[in-house]
């Protein structure tokens, strides 16, 4: 199945980007023997640790499934076990922040290869090695010298990283999914507006020609399902599609 996400307020849309430069980092720098495709990605994760306020975000975030997991567990219905052992990580979790002395990206606003490249990001080829001679200098070292460089860098992000990871885990796995129509490409329905869920998932069919494109809030969304083209822009579905729904409880 094809899986689209859309974030339903602003702190799900930061982890969706967070989540997506630390994929970037796995698939593209892991086992390189280059910096180059490093430098990107953790540049835009300097980016997100300059927000004085991401430390508080997350731990203010884990508080609130903490809070829903415990109303949850009121219900007779609900099955201690996994509850437990999410409540468990989430505390761990915000004990690693909270003991996290350092700013978020500390190591790297420190390290001057970084520092250099940003300001060379917006210029086409602008990290060639003729521009950065620094950058020239580490790819001539040993492959094991460069691993071990990258391998510090992503380990002082560690906690922001597993931070994340916990929390859409969490989202996700709290998904009720539904099967509906979207007719004429199009669907949309209202939210509980006293306790919104923070993501909408969707499964479409393998191979499908067409997209979703997702819009709402915390009061309704709507799907419209797009035809991709080889020339011009995508055309809007008229036929009904069948497609799973979730949305997060949480």
């Amino acid at each position: 199945m094809a899986v689209y996400e859309h974030p339903l307020h602003e702190r799900a849309r930061l982890l969706l980007r967070l989540e997506s430069v630390f994929a970037q980092l796995q698939h593209e720098v892991a086992g390189t023997t280059s910096l180059r495709d490093a430098l990107r990605p953790y540049n835009e994760l300097l980016d997100f640790c300059s927000r004085p306020e991401l430390r508080l975000d997350l731990i203010l975030e884990l508080e609130r499934l903490a809070q829903s997991l415990a109303i949850w567990a009121q219900s007779p219905e609900a099955n201690e076990d996994p509850l437990c052992v999410w409540q468990f990580r989430i505390d761990q979790q915000i004990k690693a922040l909270r003991e996290q002395r350092e700013p978020f990206g500390q190591l790297l606003r420190h390290q001057e290869i970084i520092q250099l490249a940003r300001g060379r990001m917006g210029v086409a080829g602008g990290l060639a090695d003729c521009d950065l001679p620094i950058l020239a200098f580490w790819n001539q070292q040993a492959p094991e010298c460069i691993r071990g460089l990258l391998n510090g860098w992503q380990k002082s992000l560690e906690v922001l990283q597993s931070s994340t990871d916990l929390i859409l885990a969490l989202l996700r796995d709290s998904c009720a999914w539904s099967t509906v129509e979207a007719r004429e490409g199009r669907y949309g329905a209202p939210l509980d507006a006293r306790r919104p869920p923070s993501m909408i998932r969707l499964e479409l069919t393998d191979r499908a020609d067409y997209y979703p494109k997702i819009s709402g809030g915390i009061h309704r969304f709507h799907i419209q399902l797009l035809q991709w083209l080889d020339q011009g822009t995508a055309r809007a579905i008229e036929s009904t599609v069948e497609f799973k729904l979730g949305l997060s409880a949480l």
